[in-house]
């Protein structure tokens, strides 16, 4: 569980720098139109992030 945490977080990272990317050309990065939607799925990748850390942290006190 811990390495899809890893891998999730990574994910959220790249799409947050993406979006900034996106956000200071101005233009369509990778065919996506509006900045806003990088924000949207990193949002969703953190809070896998958290689920899965959660998860994981659980497990491990039983």
């Amino acid at each position: 569980m811990k390495k899809l945490a890893w891998i999730t977080g990574i994910v959220a990272v790249l799409l947050m720098l993406g979006g900034l990317i996106d956000f200071f050309t101005k233009g369509a990065f990778l065919g996506v139109n509006h900045a806003i939607n990088y924000f949207h799925v990193a949002n969703s990748m953190w809070l896998l992030t958290i689920a899965c850390l959660l998860t994981d942290h659980k497990t491990e006190k039983s």
